[in-house]
């Protein structure tokens, strides 16, 4: 009959089987199972009425158990109670991770140990495994933050407060030029340049002060000296009571990034001063331009007025004498009273030619009567030299424009008519002048053929050129366009349009 004692240290064995929190599995030397304890109830989710007398195969993979009947085979022929590592054998060997079969089919790992017992109803082997499956999940989520790091492009780096260089990834080494050996028995401090700003070397405080650091553009030094360009964000490591353990930075090499950026804005200044040469050049030339219609128009009127005035006067006084003369003659003088009146109808056709000619250099109503007349004037004439129809539509109000804005209006309508005559083909013209707030509003329209196939020839001819530049130079706008055409030409008729500050001035010139 058991002692006291022998029931007492049974009991306790009992208890602790129950009550361990690791599952323990007895199994006899058929590997029939003989001891189910309630952890392994818990793990494989199996009562252990159930599990007692079935084979063990039955919580192993279909493609274990051919292995492990081996593996207890072999632990059973070379187990000595005198040898502790064989005593304890670790199921598998090493650090591999062997799976378990739950009852409802879930496989899952396990880490196991095998012991062996001798009693008299014969050989007991005991396997004491654990649940792994969250350490192993971890484990795989660690590894692969951990060749997330290794195969990264970008430098990761972790330091300990003191600023010891803990972890130095592949990309590390390629971009700072340190091994993994040499960089962990050194600081962060050697990765610093003279030329780093000062409050860019310990990003840990500025982190710890509340400031993030990402993707901050910076400069870090190469283990041969030369300077790299580095944008650097950092995060804290925390222990697991939330005190700050360190830091991770990672960096990423923009080198040649910041080189294309400063050869580009070399090239956008060098470009800017480029084209502010080019402008100051165009504002020269059309401020020559300007200068050069400002003389011309002042010529064309000192000489149109001279015309007019001079050579009018003088023709008149040649007239007078010549009726004069006729009328000093003889009734027998037939011959010369004859070459008298042709000299009268010779003086009266160049009178008239020198008015056309003035008129067409400056006509001096623009100056006495205004643009308003000046235009009807045009057009009304335009219109019996040319038999082409003009339609002008003009405000009964003054337009409000004088000077160097009416003396553009009128040329750019003069022109516009002009290359209708040559180019157009038309048989309409609508002339519309309007003061739209502070501006004159100036639309030619015909009918004719259009710009074509020589559109961009003929907006660069010298008569659009110098409309444009009038418009221009006093602050206005001006287009040229045809409006599409259904039909085999292409386009339909040509519209020119510019506005015209009513009070414009010639640039560099006062009115």
């Amino acid at each position: 009959m058991p002692d006291r004692q022998s029931v007492a240290r049974e009991a306790l064995y009992i208890s602790l089987v129950v009550t361990a929190k690791d599952a323990i599995i007895s199994i006899d030397e058929q590997q029939n199972i003989v001891l189910f304890n309630p952890a392994a109830e818990v793990v494989f989710r199996c009562s252990a009425r159930e599990a007692v007398g079935q084979p063990l195969d039955r919580f192993l993979p279909a493609s274990a158990r051919a292995t492990h009947r081996r593996h207890i085979e072999r632990f059973d022929a070379h187990a000595n109670v005198t040898d502790a590592a064989q005593a304890t054998h670790a199921m598998g060997g090493g650090e591999r991770i062997l799976s378990g079969v739950r009852a409802d089919g879930e496989v899952f790992p396990i880490d196991a140990s095998i012991s062996r017992a001798d009693t008299p109803a014969g050989k007991l082997f005991t396997v004491i495994l654990r649940d792994v499956t969250v350490r192993e999940r971890n484990r795989q989520t660690l590894q692969r933050y951990a060749d997330i790091v290794e195969l990264s492009s970008d430098a990761i780096i972790s330091r300990a407060p003191d600023g010891r260089i803990m972890t130095w990834n592949a990309a590390a080494e390629h971009i700072f030029g340190y091994t993994r050996d040499e960089a962990v028995c050194m600081t962060i401090d050697n990765l610093y340049s003279p030329r780093t700003p000062p409050e860019h070397c310990d990003l840990t405080l500025r982190v710890m002060q509340g400031c993030p650091v990402v993707n901050l553009e910076t400069i870090r030094r190469h283990k041969d000296g030369r300077d790299i360009d580095v944008a650097v964000s950092l995060s804290l490591l925390r222990d697991s009571e939330g005190r700050v353990s360190g830091s991770s930075a990672v960096y990423r090499d923009i080198t040649q990034r910041v080189r294309l950026a400063r050869e580009l804005h070399d090239s956008l200044q060098q470009q800017k001063r480029a084209e502010a040469a080019l402008r100051e050049s165009r504002d020269s030339l059309r401020e020559l331009s300007a200068a050069l219609q400002s003389i011309r128009e002042e010529e064309k009127t000192r000489i149109a007025r001279e015309l007019h005035d001079e050579l009018g006067q003088m023709l008149t006084a040649l007239k007078m004498d010549a009726s004069a003369i006729a009328d000093d003659l003889l009734p027998t003088q037939e011959a010369l009273a004859r070459r008298a009146q042709d000299m009268k109808q010779v003086i009266d056709a160049t009178v008239r030619s020198v008015r056309r000619i003035s008129a067409d250099l400056r006509p001096m109503m623009l100056d006495n009567l205004g643009l308003a007349p000046t235009l009807e004037w045009l057009t009304q004439g335009f219109a019996e030299r040319t038999g082409i129809e003009v339609d002008l539509a003009m405000p009964n109000e003054d337009l409000g424009a004088s000077g160097d804005a009416a003396t553009a209006v009128f040329r750019i309508v003069q022109e516009a008519l002009t290359n209708v005559a040559r180019h157009a083909q038309a048989t309409q013209v609508q002339v519309s002048v309007l003061r739209v707030a502070g501006n004159v509003r100036v639309r030619v329209t015909d009918n004719g053929v259009g710009l074509g196939d020589n559109a961009d020839r003929e907006t660069r001819s010298f008569g659009v050129l110098g409309m444009r530049e009038r418009a221009y130079v006093l602050g206005g706008e001006f287009s040229i366009s045809s409006a599409p055409d259904k039909g085999k030409r292409g386009t339909t008729g040509t519209t020119v349009e510019a506005t015209i500050p009513a009070f414009g001035t010639v640039r560099g010139r006062t009115s």
